[in-house]
């Protein structure tokens, strides 16, 4: 089992200077990650626009196509094998919400589907002339509920100019998968669903994916137990469907709080990511270990003995750099007026799921996860 590191926000993250340190000394983290945790592979999204037509950028990373050869071009160097997340949108996109991206808005249906295939063959044919290989590509991110809504949006009955339902999903995906077979013939193609704890929420989406006709090799799971269940609902899960599918499983997103606030003293009573009804030294289904660093260690630990038991092939821990330093948060002025919330905290509120602390220093999780620990499980 390999593991690997999302490292989207990497590139924008680096323009502020941030200081990592492991038992007090600083480190260069993508290096470390590399050579002291034997970490093979990073994620890094790409988002279609995220700027406003004055040119100013979202935030969050600000994962254009340029940011992303910028992060992979780095982690190419030091030996990591690169898995490409298209979100198919401008900027964020999960269960709640998958915009479509500005260049599409009031196209019809046939035409979107077109657009999403030259955009991701077009783009390809950029990371390659680059010289960037790929391990894997993500057609879609989170895309339990659909992706590009209105057009593939679950929640409604298909219609030909319109898309929808199913049919309108799987449209898209199949022309997302073409153009990654056309490009990357050797890059695995994963699509990606959460509630990864839930055999009755993922088994019905694989088969109408399937019975529609989508090509894919690889399942990939995000999994946080604060929303996607328990240790035991994972194992069930994920052993039924890589039987039932014949595909293997990658869990392209994880992570845990070593803290219960995101933030240690001026901005403490920030909404926590998770929510407020947690209660830290509780264990339960959705909160296994305590929200400390030990327990955020003893939880890695865990994990990667569940996964590695039923086979998953590969593990990325999510965002494990993005610690809260001033201009790191999860949007930019453009970013909150185009998602309507402007005047909501802009702050990075996964400052407390790192692999380091509110000073930058390693937290034990760091040594949990690791591929010296998946070998000796």
């Amino acid at each position: 089992m390999q593991l690997g590191i999302d490292i989207s926000t990497f590139d924008e993250l680096a323009e502020l200077n941030p200081v990592y340190r492991y038992h007090g000394q600083v480190i260069e983290p993508l290096s470390f990650f590399r050579q002291h945790s034997g970490i093979s592979l990073v994620r890094i999204r790409i988002w279609n626009d995220p700027f406003d037509e004055k040119g100013r950028p979202y935030g969050g990373g600000t994962t254009d196509l340029a940011a992303f050869l910028r992060s992979a071009k780095k982690a190419q160097s030091l030996g990591y094998g690169i898995l490409l997340d298209f979100h198919y949108s401008d900027f964020w996109a999960d269960p709640g919400k998958q915009t479509t991206p500005k260049a599409w808005t009031g196209k019809s249906y046939p035409e979107v589907v077109k657009a999403l295939y030259e955009y991701t063959r077009d783009t390809l044919l950029t990371v390659k002339r680059e010289g960037i290989a790929l391990a894997g590509i993500q057609v879609g991110n989170e895309i339990t509920h659909g992706m590009v809504w209105p057009y593939g949006a679950l929640d409604r009955e298909f219609d030909p100019e319109t898309g929808g339902g199913f049919e309108g999903l799987s449209g898209l995906l199949k022309a997302g998968v073409a153009a990654c077979r056309e490009v990357y013939p050797e890059a695995k193609v994963l699509l990606h669903l959460e509630h990864s704890g839930s055999y009755e929420m993922q088994e019905p989406w694989l088969y109408n994916v399937t019975k529609n006709g989508v090509d894919f090799d690889v399942i990939g799971q995000s999994y946080y137990p604060f929303w996607h269940g328990s240790l035991e609902g994972f194992r069930y899960n994920n052993e039924r469907l890589q039987k039932e599918y014949g595909k293997p499983v990658w869990v392209v997103e994880l992570g845990y709080a070593f803290g219960s606030s995101p933030y240690e003293e001026e901005h403490k009573d920030l909404t926590n990511l998770i929510d407020d009804n947690f209660v830290a030294t509780t264990p339960s289904d959705r909160v296994p270990f305590p929200l400390t660093k030990q327990g955020q260690a003893d939880y890695l630990r865990a994990f990667l003995g569940v996964a590695k038991s039923v086979g998953v092939e590969a593990v990325f821990y999510w965002e494990p750099m993005w610690i809260g330093i001033e201009g790191a948060g999860w949007a930019k002025q453009a970013g909150m007026e185009y998602t309507g919330e402007v005047g909501k905290p802009a702050l990075n509120e996964w400052a407390n799921e790192t692999l380091f602390d509110f000073e930058g220093e390693a937290t034990p999780g760091l040594d949990s996860f690791t591929q010296s620990v998946v070998d000796s499980l």
